[in-house]
């Protein structure tokens, strides 16, 4: 059997001296050696042509497509009845070809084969041993990412395709099929000649012991050509789109065009979960491309009907299982949930490193062992071994479990049922005369437009909209909550603070949304707005940082959540009032020049600044024609939640919140926080916070707003969250400290003792949540005017300058006509 090896090469002069060397030491010698260079503009042609002799080299342009390349080489080729390809940055171990012969001489009727490719440098991990190709188009292998070459793989069997590194063609297969296809020009051309080959009746076999170490330069980023550019993965997404849709049987194509487009909807946002925004947006440029393009595929599957003379059910067998996307799915969405949680932390130690080197000091490095994991681990296998993870995974899972009771056109407590169709939210928010008893001019609540807005994007379904906004805020506040802590640990230790403690912090946050029974009355406006603090947090510890246009960026930033908080919970304004001006003060005080205090005093300023002017059409009526009292009054019906001090401390904001002793614990530890002198400034800082929201409260539950038949109060459930919320913060702060500087056997009896209280916070909440029974919300009918306020009805003489809420016809929604 005479064999010709073709190597293809571009710009791979870094492998080549390597490759050609494990040409050379081939226990069963080449017969021919033609080589293909796509011109490289490094020494690659004259690295081959030293080896091999000038005769041997053809060069062509940069922009030629790999196909055209073998056929390039086919021609040069002297008559052989064996191809073996290469790619320069493959290279063969000694007894490689000599193991494909006799794999071939064995198999007379196999018509293909491939090696076991190996990763180059480490020599050790497993790429390959043969491929298909799934019904979303991934590449599927069959190993897990980083697998060690253990023998565990090596059986000679049938696969669909194997790799064009190493694979060893029959010449008159390799001519009858037209060689590979032109319009894959790089990424995908072999698992598009394998299935091709299955369905003319050709065979595919991988031989595990012929060995092959692939360096995947280009699917790496090694190196870039004018065929991969600066986007690799929309070349690879591209090639795998066309593949599926050329060689597909045909009544399968309509059913596999809806499901490719779909799927790359679900795959984009999986990009964008994980901020790869770059991925996204090349998933999207592949699907257009081969979707706004048809003659394409047209065209390709007419080329390959007539060498389409098997039966497509043997072929079958070959192609990935139907279920394996779906388990990758599932797969999938774990490895959001590990992202979610360890990417600000991997942020985070780059920025510490960056930091720590501009400051001259050594960048500590990471232990091998860490770094080993990191690059053989996929990330659902860093989530399952990281702990940390898999807690606040499984305290999410929970949650969604525990939010069971709002999926539905959901209602009850202070919670008014939302319209039929988001039409409704945007007339009464747009209308200047609201038919609401004798009529009124006021203009409707600021939190209309952002509900409005949020139900046109689900289609108009407004009960969706509202049964998703509490279903989701608990994990949105424990993400934000976790993001805070992060970057707040940062301002205190330059390694961060534990992540036990950060994952206690963050669930114990989240779970105040429910302990404080906010969540079960359905207190809509708290809920939200404790929802968007920590995210509104995170932001504004922007103001901290040194550049002067980081600071800016972070007042926009701020003064935008903040708009959104304060429409939906508009008592909230004061907290920020009083503790921007405190910020705006404190910063021109310490920082000495006119343009310094402008930048420092500037962004806490804007942040206080930006809500009013976004607000200022329903400010604006209301200051000059009043009643301006009605700004204090939030989303949600009356009467509003009656607080005392005592309730306001350990976090209470409902008529049915847990247990008392879990709000009075954090109070209790956050006393205790104090004490450590080293983040002792900065938990003074959140107790001011809390003292700002407490002083807030008190001056807002002096104010009496007029309502039908008497007066009411505004709602105090935000100040109560906002204060459990700084507790938690001072603990997360100095926690870590206390730890420290106990000694001795206080050290274990506080070790102890911490884990006990705080464990028992989350346990506690978790399960008192979970449980259920505590809440007054439900699917059924409700009524839309409290009893209260039908009763009264007739007798209040005040009615035309009513603050209204959403309505359905006549009905108000969400709130009372207050």
């Amino acid at each position: 059997m005479t064999v010709t090896a073709l190597l293809v090469s571009h710009g791979g002069a870094t492998w080549l001296p390597a490759v050609l060397d494990g040409i050379a030491a081939q226990t069963r010698p080449v017969d021919h050696l033609v080589a293909v260079d796509t011109g490289s503009k490094d020494e690659s042609v004259e690295l081959i042509t030293e080896t091999w002799g000038e005769q041997a080299v053809h060069t062509t342009s940069r922009s030629t497509p790999y196909g055209e390349a073998v056929e390039i080489g086919l021609r040069a080729t002297p008559e052989a009845e064996w191809i073996w390809l290469l790619h320069d940055d493959s290279n063969p171990a000694p007894t490689a070809l000599a193991e494909l012969l006799a794999a071939a001489s064995a198999h007379p009727d196999v018509d293909i084969l491939g090696p076991k490719l190996r990763e180059w440098p480490s020599l050790k991990r497993l790429l390959e041993l043969g491929i298909t190709i799934t019904g979303t188009g991934r590449r599927e292998t069959g190993l897990e990412r980083g697998e060690y070459d253990q023998g565990q793989h090596d059986q000679q069997r049938r696969v669909l395709a194997v790799n064009t590194a190493g694979m060893l063609v029959r010449r008159s297969v390799l001519e009858e099929l037209g060689g590979f296809d032109r319009e894959l020009p790089i990424f995908g051309n072999d698992l598009d000649f394998g299935w091709r080959a299955a369905l003319a009746g050709r065979h595919t076999m991988v031989v595990p012991e012929a060995v092959v170490f692939h360096a995947e330069a280009a699917h790496r980023g090694l190196r870039r050509t004018p065929l991969t550019g600066r986007h690799t993965h929309y070349q690879e997404r591209r090639s795998a789109l066309f593949t599926l849709l050329a060689n597909s049987p045909s009544r399968l194509l309509p059913f596999r065009a809806i499901r490719l487009a779909f799927g790359t909807f679900w795959r984009m946002l999986g990009f964008l979960l994980v901020r790869s925004v770059g991925e996204a947006l090349d998933e999207l440029a592949a699907l257009l491309s081969i979707y706004a393009h048809p003659g394409q595929i047209v065209r390709a599957r007419r080329w390959r009907r007539p060498s389409a003379t098997a039966d497509p059910a043997d072929v079958k067998p070959l192609l990935a299982p139907v279920w394996l996307p779906y388990r990758q799915g599932l797969d999938f969405v774990s490895d959001l949930a590990a992202a979610a949680t360890l990417q600000a932390q991997d942020v985070a130690e780059r920025r510490r490193a960056a930091r720590i080197a501009a400051e001259g000091g050594p960048a500590r490095p990471r232990r091998q062992e860490e770094d080993e994991l990191g690059e053989e681990s996929g990330l659902l296998v860093r989530f399952l071994t990281n702990p940390v993870a898999v807690l606040l995974a499984v305290f999410v899972i929970a949650a969604l479990v525990a939010s069971r009771t709002v999926w539905g056109h959901v209602s009850g407590g202070a919670l008014a049922p939302a319209p039929a169709h988001a039409g409704d939210w945007w007339r009464t928010y747009t209308q200047h005369w609201h038919p609401l008893v004798t009529g009124t001019d006021v203009p409707a609540p600021a939190y209309l437009l952002p509900l409005a807005l949020g139900a046109s994007l689900l289609g108009g379904n407004a009960p969706l909209l509202v049964s998703l906004t509490l279903a989701l805020a608990v994990p949105v506040a424990l993400w934000g909550a976790w993001r805070f802590l992060r970057v707040a640990g940062h301002l205190r230790w330059a390694e961060g603070a534990s992540r036990w403690l950060l994952a206690w912090g963050a669930v114990s946050y989240a779970l105040v949304l429910a302990t404080s029974g906010a969540w079960g009355d359905g207190r809509l406006g708290t809920v939200v707005t404790a929802a968007v603090l920590p995210w509104l947090a995170h932001a504004a510890l922007g103001f901290a940082d040194p550049e002067p246009d980081r600071r800016w960026r972070a007042g926009w930033r701020t003064g935008l959540l903040l708009a959104l908080a304060v429409a939906f919970t508009p008592g909230l304004w004061l907290v920020a009032l009083l503790v921007g001006l405190l910020l705006a003060v404190v910063g021109v005080a310490v920082s000495p020049g006119s343009m310094r205090q402008r930048s420092v005093a500037g962004p806490p300023l804007v942040a206080i600044g930006l809500p009013l002017l976004l607000l200022l059409p329903w400010l604006g009526p209301l200051l000059v024609d009043g009643p301006v009292r009605g700004l204090l009054l939030g989303a949600g019906r009356l009467p509003s939640e009656s607080l005392s001090g005592w309730d306001l401390i350990v976090g209470r904001a409902g008529s049915q919140p847990a247990p008392m002793l879990l709000g009075a614990t954090v109070a209790v530890l956050a006393l205790v926080a104090l004490v450590p002198r080293g983040p002792r400034l900065l938990v003074a800082g959140c107790w001011i916070i809390a003292l700002a929201a407490a002083a807030s409260a008190l001056a807002v539950n002096q104010v009496r707003i007029p309502v039908l038949g008497g007066t009411a109060t505004a709602g105090l459930g935000v100040f109560a969250v906002v204060i459990q919320g700084t507790f938690i913060t001072a603990v997360v702060l100095a926690g870590e400290e206390l730890a420290h500087q106990l000694v001795g056997s206080w050290r274990r009896v506080g070790a102890v003792l911490a884990t006990v209280l705080l464990g028992a916070v989350v346990l506690v909440g978790t399960g008192w949540f979970v449980v259920g029974g505590h809440d007054s919300l439900t699917t059924s009918p409700d009524d839309v005017v409290p009893a209260y306020m039908r009763d009264q009805l007739g007798t209040w003489p005040g009615a035309r300058r009513t603050r209204i809420a959403g309505l359905r016809g006549r009905r108000p929604h969400l709130h009372d006509p207050t």
